[in-house]
Order: C-alpha cells, then structure tokens, then sequence
C-alpha cells in the first residue's frame, strides 16, 4: 500500500524537476500526492482505465473537459512486485508531458521500493523488539517457552543456544537528542553494523535502551563474560568516536531460554545499579549483592538508609569516601591510605572517627556491611528516583 507522505514527496519533487503539475493516487484511483494539495482526496478517473489495463493513457483538453476535476495531460499505472499499487498523472499537453512520463514512473517506483524496504524493516524491528520483551518477561512456570522458541526461530535466532544478555542505553546527557527517533535510529544502527555475527540477537526497547543477546561460546571460569567485556568495550570505544556515550550492563550466562530470561533481566538490574556507582560497563556477576540490595522494597530500603546514615548528614562527606575506600580494600590500611593519598595515622583517625559516630565498627564485619549496605542502598535510591523523574 502507498504511503500518503511518499506520494506528496513524489508529487512535489517531480513537478518541481519538470515544471507541469503532478498528481499521484492509491489503487483505487484517489489522489493521495499532488503539487496542488486542493486535489487531494478525489478520485481521478484517468488514473482507474490507465490501472485497469496497466497501460499509459492520454488525456486530450476535449477528454478532460467531460470529466470533474480532471486536467488534460498522461497517466501511468504504478507497479511494484508485479501488482498495481496507483498511478501517476502529469498534467499538461498530453504529447509534452508524455515525454516525462517514464522518467516520472521510474523515480516514482524508485521511491516507492524504499518505502516498502523501509516498511519492512520497522516491522523486523518491532517483531525483535516483541521477541525481546517476552524473553524479559518469561517466567518458566508459564509454559510459553514452545511459542517464544519457534518465534525465535522465525526471526533467524537459536534461543536456546549459549547467549549473554547485554543491555546498552545512550547516556542521557542531551534528553531532547536521546528522545529523537533518528538518534535513537542511528544508534541501533551503528550497534547493529558493528557486530559482525548475524547470529547475535540485538534489538530496541521501548526505553531508548537496546538488548543484545550475543551468540557467544560456552566456556568455564566466565569465559563468555570476558569475552562479552572485551566486545562492549570495543563498542563504547567505537560510538564514542561517533559522540554517542554508551551504558552497559552485561547479564549472566545462560545456555537456554530460562537462563537467557535470567540473564536479560540482570542485565538490566546490572545497568541500573552501575549508573549509580560510575563507570560505563557493568556486570551483574560482580555487581550481585547490590542487585540484590536494590531489590529490596522502598520502605524497608528507606528505614535501613535512616537507621544507619542518621550521622551523616552532619559530617563531611570524606569521612564516607574513606568508609567506601577501606570497603574495597579491608583490613589493608597501607594500600588504602595509597589510593586516597594520606597518610596511614589519617586513615586510622577517619575509620575511629566514623566508629564514634555511628556507633559500627569498621573492622566488625558484621557492622562493616550494615554501614556500605545503607551507603550503597542510598545511591541506588537516588538514581532510582532519577530515573524515574527522567521518564516523567
């Protein structure tokens, strides 16, 4: 079927390149294109004989003068994979205007192919997209598994073949430029083109996200995760010389459907977590006790952030930066004291200092994790709460 807004862009374009007046129309010969805009949505009679015999035919001043709303001039049937679909009229002295008349058909089908290759991959795309969002909803007890496999199959993909779930969103730096459409295009596409494995499963959410579940080999001692870091580095280094930032966060592996629902699904997760504590690639294996953390509900998350961190809002924030260091490297003071550059006598004083005031001791494990647990459960929130405003 015709598009109305590639019939108008046909119409005016070719009426401008040959300087006659220029009418398009549907299969069932009303005028959905034309230079004269007035015309539009009335039937033009020519246009029914020159589609009933799919030939060419002429339209004298005398002809036309019989006829409502019809100028003398040529009328070409338009054909696209061997089937009628409309036709073109040029309006002028029918032995003028004839000799544009295969130009006109020539760049009208030209036209007219795009659209249909173009129709054809949105619906791909929407497909894919649809297919992705059932893998993230599935649920194995639901028994959907039969339908979602043979869909896979339908769009050219092995579900049930090892996979990693990889979920990748432009960083929302330009809100206006994330939310346009062929930004958000152009992103899918130079993803797409930059994996060369067609068996590599990559489509967009409904988000401004994409998911990817990237065909990869299985392998022990988390193989397929290294090699799914080393491909999205290369990705971000690429789109970051096309000024798109990326954020990714790279599920669990998985060997079939249940496990590739698994796997999208904390990818996800992953990629929310790891936007609230820096960086650009983050994996749901390493990142697995704040996935679980974040999954707690909000007000056991907000009572646990206001137990802990009452003594925080009335000191410096270094303290906590100190606190977070000392997490990453405990019972370690040398390398810590390194990496915040200060001395170890400085160190020791921050960590007893963070003791008297809240009461947990940082060299108690137990207390250790109650105090990073609230830390890290608050900046989880706030990016949550972020989020959220963002989609408002």
């Amino acid at each position: 079927m015709m598009n109305a807004k590639t019939a108008q862009s046909i119409a005016e374009t070719t009426s401008e390149v040959i300087g006659y007046g220029v009418l398009v129309t549907d299969a069932k010969g009303i005028i959905i294109g034309c230079n004269d805009r007035e015309r539009l949505g009335k039937i033009h009679t020519p246009s029914l004989a020159a589609m009933s015999s799919q030939e060419p035919s002429l339209t004298s001043r005398e002809e036309a003068a019989k006829l409502t709303g019809v100028k003398p001039g040529y009328t070409i049937p338009l054909v696209l994979a061997q089937q009628v679909v409309g036709s073109i009229a040029i309006a002028g002295p029918p032995q003028r205007t004839k000799r544009y008349g295969l130009l006109v058909k020539k760049q009208a089908e030209i036209l007219l192919r795009e659209q249909a290759f173009l129709e054809l991959q949105l619906r791909q795309q929407l497909a894919m997209r649809d297919l992705a969002e059932s893998v993230l909803l599935y649920r194995p007890d639901e028994d959907s598994s039969a339908s979602l496999l043979l869909h896979g199959k339908e769009l050219g993909f092995d579900l049930n073949r090892c996979r990693i779930a990889v979920v990748a969103a432009p960083r929302s730096t330009d809100l206006e430029e994330e939310r346009d459409r062929n930004f958000n295009e152009t992103v899918l596409h130079r993803v797409t083109n930059f994996f060369a494995n067609p068996s590599h499963f990559i489509a967009p959410l409904r988000n401004q996200q994409l998911i990817l579940f990237l065909a990869l080999s299985c392998g022990d001692n988390n193989e397929m995760e290294a090699t799914a870091q080393a491909l999205c580095q290369a990705l971000c280094d690429h789109m970051e010389q096309h000024g798109v930032t990326l954020e990714i966060g790279i599920g669990l592996e998985a060997g079939n459907l249940p496990e590739l629902s698994l796997s999208a699904r904390s990818a996800r997760r992953a990629l929310l977590a790891g936007r609230a504590l820096g960086g650009a690639i983050h994996s749901a294996r390493e990142l697995s006790l704040e996935i679980l953390l974040s999954s707690l509900p909000a007000l056991a998350r907000r009572r646990h952030i206001s137990a802990t961190l009452d003594f925080v809002k009335k000191q410096d924030e270094e303290l906590l930066r100190t606190f977070l260091a000392w997490c990453e490297n405990p019972f370690e003071p040398a390398v810590v004291s390194k990496k915040l550059a200060i001395h170890r006598n400085t160190l020791l004083y921050r960590l007893k200092k963070i003791r008297e005031l809240s009461g947990l001791d940082p060299w108690n494990f137990r207390n250790c994790f109650s105090l990073w647990s609230a830390l890290t459960l608050q900046r989880l929130f706030a990016a949550s709460e972020e989020e959220k405003e963002k989609e408002r």
